[in-house]
């Protein structure tokens, strides 16, 4: 930031939020947390890239009248850090913008499509989760020669009719009345929230069957080690057993051989006795 920025900024006070709704009802809360989750899962690993939700955009240095609050916006080539706000003289402007759409708010949304092409966004799109008024309920826009041109629909790589957004290199379409982003890279839709958190759930289900299992592996392994040890004592004691016959067995072998040596000495001993005395 210049020197004179800096200036300019001193003692005014942005505010962080303008006191409305996240969004209109529930409906649209939930659609607006299900895109969301889906860009940062898409840009989580990738810096220098910012998504922002329902956050306030300051377009004019030392007026914090001066805002918008886009519903869901993408910017490139930005610092990686948190913010509360978003200011454009300090950050580039973003290159996608989602708004989600209703009656109530149609006068704003069509001003707030003045105001992003004045800040060069690249693509706009309008998504009406109740199909209010928007016909058809997700629409396009690109920016060209400082006017936004409705983007023509095409056939996306997973047969499904949308939109192929250059920005952030993703598909929309519509599944129903959901918003769902494709990203041909993969082949695969993003989750939408709820999906995530019931595969989290279901993934914790697994684990605990898979601890379960493995703690009963380990109780079998601990019986198969208590039966090695019991065989390997058993085998000891035969063994113990076979040692000592086989030492008994050589003692009374040593014993009979000495018998037997004895005996050859006695009869030698009374041959020679015989012979002397002349004894047949």
């Amino acid at each position: 930031m210049s020197d004179e920025a800096l200036v300019l900024d001193a003692g005014v006070e942005y505010p962080t939020s303008d006191g409305r709704p996240v969004a209109e009802t529930p409906l649209h809360y939930q659609r607006l947390a299900d895109a969301a989750h889906a860009l940062n899962m898409r840009f989580e690993s990738q810096p220098g890239v910012y998504v922002g939700v329902n956050m306030l955009v300051y377009d004019q240095q030392g007026n914090p009248r001066r805002h918008l609050s886009p519903d869901l916006f993408v910017a490139f080539d930005v610092e990686d850090r948190e913010r509360d706000i978003y200011k454009l003289w300090e950050d580039r402007s973003p290159s996608f913008v989602l708004e989600l759409t209703s009656k109530s708010t149609r006068g704003e949304d069509e001003r707030k499509k003045a105001r992003y092409s004045r800040w060069g966004v690249a693509e706009y799109f309008l998504y009406d989760p109740r199909r209010e008024y928007v016909k058809p309920p997700l629409q396009g826009f690109e920016l060209v020669g400082g006017r936004y041109r409705a983007m023509a629909t095409d056939v996306l790589p997973n047969g499904k009719r949308g939109f192929t957004s250059k920005t952030v290199g993703l598909g929309l379409w519509l599944d129903g009345s959901v918003l769902r982003f494709y990203d041909a890279e993969t082949g695969r839709n993003f989750e939408t929230l709820g999906e995530a958190i019931a595969g989290r759930r279901e993934d914790g289900t697994r684990l605990r069957e898979y601890e379960t299992r493995l703690r009963e592996y380990e109780t079998r392994l601990r019986e198969y080690e208590t039966r090695i040890r019991e065989n390997e004592t058993l085998l000891g004691d035969v063994e113990t057993k076979q040692a000592t016959a086989e030492t008994k067995q050589a003692t009374a072998e040593t014993k009979q051989r000495e018998a037997e040596t004895k005996q050859r000495e006695a009869e030698t001993e009374l041959a020679a006795i015989k012979a002397r005395f002349g004894i047949p």
